[in-house]
């Protein structure tokens, strides 16, 4: 079969990939856009866990300052 070594979504999902990592930005661009010089890679299934607390109807906004409020959905 074609497709016999192409991965599912959940198999992408639950895969690692050697993480978490810090990792040193050393662009000027990026250290001034992130404000730092370190980044952190989560595996996936973290950012899924997250983003499985965001209720139904509600989106997230960016405020400055890197805070973030959930504000309803129109």
């Amino acid at each position: 079969m074609a497709n016999e070594d192409r991965k599912d979504f959940n198999a992408m999902l639950h895969d690692r990939k050697d993480m978490p990592k810090f990792q040193m930005i050393t662009d000027e661009i990026s250290i001034k856009k992130y404000g730092g010089d370190r980044m952190y890679f989560a595996p996936p299934i973290d950012y899924d866990a997250v983003m499985k607390m965001i209720p139904d109807g509600y989106d997230l906004i960016e405020l400055p300052g890197g805070y973030i409020e959930l504000h309803p959905m129109r």
